[in-house]
């Protein structure tokens, strides 16, 4: 892959993680609603390993911080990384509550898509989430992706959807 590219959308600046966001991470990575569909909050012994791993440059791997763009107040998380088939790249995102409801989220992944698809020339990209998860579900069906398949994962059934 390459370096994170910044982007900026009507509402939102998606740039790089810093070392400045570390505090802003432990909170959202810890949050219970935040992480109610992704395996739950991450426990504080952890934590540190699980910030780390957003901040290294992995291959394959791209992490954005997703923030206003007027005052750049920190609103979430956004990713493309190999999904755990190997063979795929995965859209995965995490934002605050108090960033819900807003588009912000529809806003970012679609940038985050467009950039995969084009730039990167991604032939498709997927995103896996809990079919109990209707929120994230209409997300992924705004963004134009569509449900390619169910299986059982982590305890629970997934929905693989496909762009």
């Amino acid at each position: 892959m390459i370096t994170t590219p910044y982007f900026i959308t009507e509402r939102l600046h998606l740039r790089q993680i810093l070392t400045s966001d570390v505090s802003f991470i432990g909170e959202l990575i810890s949050h219970d609603e935040v992480r109610r569909f992704l395996g739950g909050p991450v426990p504080t012994v952890q934590r540190e390993a699980a910030i780390s791993d957003y901040l290294s440059f992995a291959e394959g791997k791209l992490v954005w911080l997703v923030e206003t763009r007027e005052v750049r107040h920190p609103l979430g998380l956004i990713s493309i990384s190999r999904h755990t088939d190997g063979e795929d790249y995965e859209l995965s995102y995490q934002l605050h509550p108090d960033a819900w409801g807003f588009g912000y989220a529809t806003e970012a992944a679609m940038c985050v898509i467009e950039f995969a698809l084009n730039d990167l020339q991604l032939k498709r990209l997927i995103a896996e989430t809990q079919s109990a998860n209707t929120a994230s579900r209409r997300l992924l069906e705004r963004l134009g992706m569509k449900e390619l398949r169910r299986l059982q994962r982590f305890g629970a059934e997934q929905v693989i959807y496909t762009r």
